[in-house]
């Protein structure tokens, strides 16, 4: 091969075209390269997802507490009664 520079030419040719990879290489770091974007792209959903639940909870925490605020407040003023309503 050394004294066949023609072909020794199109080697390094074909070689600088696939950036010193074979074809079936070059196809699994395409496929590497795609589930890595894949993967980063689920870990920043998880992530937005996770900071609007700990919103969720918060709030669902601050209704509880005014919730049991206000059946202490009730409770506190005596028994409810209701009125009937007239037609």
């Amino acid at each position: 091969m050394n004294r066949a520079v023609r072909i020794l030419a199109e080697w390094n040719c074909r070689v600088a075209e696939c950036d010193g990879f074979t074809p079936r290489e070059a196809r699994k770091n395409d496929e590497v390269a795609t589930l890595r974007k894949k993967l980063e792209d689920k870990t920043r959903e998880c992530t937005e997802l996770h900071h609007r639940l700990d919103a969720a909870a918060t709030a669902i925490a601050a209704l509880h507490h005014d919730n049991v605020l206000l059946r202490q407040e009730l409770n506190g003023r005596g028994q409810l009664v209701t009125l009937q309503v007239h037609r």
